[in-house]
């Protein structure tokens, strides 16, 4: 049968090639099979400042390196990192400095030969307060007999300002949305208001060009113990260098028709 014959050394062939390879994959000399994306603590950093995290700290620039298992390397060798763009700086090799306001630079990270994908961040002007970019009030009314059993706030919008002579907006500011009241649920209902983004669960947002930010809360009517007028109650807040700019409370007030 030479066409069995065949078809079994083409299997043995193909199976003494998998292992051949399979002996031939390198490592190499250093440990360093590939590497994660580069980290940044913030998508902003302000002028005249260093990038720092959600608490306030300032914020080296890091990375990790794998072996050819895919694990971490322990210890970690030491990435080197460049800042691609003007418009900010290195110091100590590792912390971005701001240095122009309204730009965008991108900074890479190498370590043995291998290099990350540049990474853009925002070099923005002081954020001093965060305000309410329009009503904080809203009303929601719905009707049991329609079916629909979630409802959507309108957007719960905020917007970070840099106090100059002109109040300006801040990009690249983190936003913090809380539940601080809800409807009481039913037995076992779970979460009977949810914040979202669209469609997606999300209680966190990063104010765009204008400094707004916002979510939305959405409540599960099927889920509400007595369907009566109710309230939830929202706030959003924003720290720079670990100190709070400011919260604003958002009142929704939910009404049985």
């Amino acid at each position: 049968m030479p066409g069995f014959r065949n078809l079994a050394g083409g299997v043995a062939a193909a199976a003494a090639w998998w292992l051949v390879s399979c002996r031939d994959i390198p490592t190499p000399p250093d440990g360093v099979q590939s590497i994660s994306a580069l980290v940044l603590a913030s998508p902003g950093v302000v002028a005249g400042d260093t990038l720092r995290d959600s608490l306030g700290f300032a914020a080296p620039l890091s990375l990790i390196a794998y072996d050819v298992g895919g694990l971490p390397l322990d210890p970690q060798p030491v990435p080197s990192f460049v800042v691609i763009d003007t418009g900010a700086r290195l110091a100590d090799g590792r912390f971005i400095i701001g240095e122009t306001p309204g730009t965008t630079v991108r900074v890479v990270g190498t370590v043995s030969s291998l290099q990350t994908l540049p990474v853009p961040f925002k070099v923005t002007l002081a954020p001093d307060t965060l305000v309410a970019a329009d009503s904080t009030l809203h009303h929601r009314d719905y009707d049991l007999a329609d079916g629909d059993s979630v409802l959507a706030s309108a957007n719960l919008n905020v917007i970070v300002q840099h106090l100059g002579t002109t109040p300006s907006g801040v990009e690249a500011v983190l936003v913090k949305y809380v539940i601080e009241k809800a409807p009481p649920a039913k037995p076992d209902q779970g979460p009977i208001v949810v914040l979202t983004n669209g469609n997606v669960p999300s209680s966190r947002d990063t104010t765009d060009n204008t400094g707004r930010a916002f979510r939305a809360a959405r409540l599960r009517v099927a889920a509400m113990n007595t369907f009566t007028t109710d309230t939830v109650i929202v706030s959003a807040n924003a720290s720079y260098r670990g100190v709070t700019l400011g919260a604003v409370q958002f009142i929704i007030i939910y009404r049985n028709q």
